[in-house]
């Protein structure tokens, strides 16, 4: 387990040194540098909208995923993908997070998931043209734009009927997701809508669950019991 952590991180730093290198040897081997201004005023907004988002990603995930957040970093498309095959696998073994049961098959299902989805994406380029008819009709187009809602849809009903906090038990935990969900939903309706303001949003909302979570917990409303620890 040690390893995994030692080469997690010589990985991350490969992958940044990859990332980043390439395209600063393209623009040294042609000459194109970009201007500062250019940088900014494209980067400007996009760094606004994602580095909250990538914080809070961080916060939420890096304390559940364990040891596979190295490679859902290095892989990408954490949130849509590889967090939910996460969730999922270790749901499926009932392992809790932070164990080392949960670490290996976390990182079995995120490797997998990497590897059919490079299979996929090199399958959609050899078939891109042959099957641009379809890809542009009107029902694909109609159904493209449903696949986040049913992507965080399917990621928010672990919250919504999960029971388990680590190494306890919480039948009402759900009541907490509730609650928030009316806070969003009402701020959203009453207040302004926060579609431009995702990642700060979940900032905010990682703060307001734990005070929510904390006083439920208070008041006795939300109650945990000891379960039993699963082993490796």
């Amino acid at each position: 387990m040690d390893n995994n952590y030692k080469y997690g991180v010589r990985a991350t730093l490969i992958a940044m040194l990859v990332m980043i290198g390439i395209p600063i040897i393209i623009c040294v081997v042609y000459g194109v540098w970009p201007t500062l201004s250019s940088v900014i005023s494209a980067a400007g907004p996009l760094l606004a909208i994602f580095v909250p988002t990538a914080i809070a990603e961080q916060l939420s995930m890096v304390p559940v995923a364990g040891t596979t957040a190295y490679l859902n970093s290095i892989l990408g498309n954490v949130m849509n993908i590889k967090f939910p095959c996460y969730l999922s696998a270790i749901n499926k073994a009932k392992a809790n997070p932070g164990t080392e049961l949960a670490d290996v098959l976390g990182m079995i299902a995120v490797t997998v998931s990497g590897m059919v989805t490079v299979v996929i994406i090199a399958i959609g380029v050899m078939l891109l043209v042959p099957m641009k008819p379809i890809l542009t009709s009107d029902t694909v187009t109609t159904a493209t734009q449903y696949i986040m809602p049913a992507l965080y849809g399917s990621m928010g009903i672990s919250a919504f009927i999960g029971t388990t906090a680590g190494d306890y038990n919480a039948p009402k935990k759900p009541l907490i997701a509730v609650i928030c969900l009316v806070l969003v939903f009402g701020f959203s309706i009453f207040v302004t809508s926060i579609a431009d303001y995702t990642g700060y949003a979940m900032l905010i909302m990682l703060v307001v669950t734990l005070i929510v979570a904390y006083i439920l917990y208070k008041k006795g409303i939300v109650k945990l019991y000891k379960k039993e620890k699963q082993e490796l």
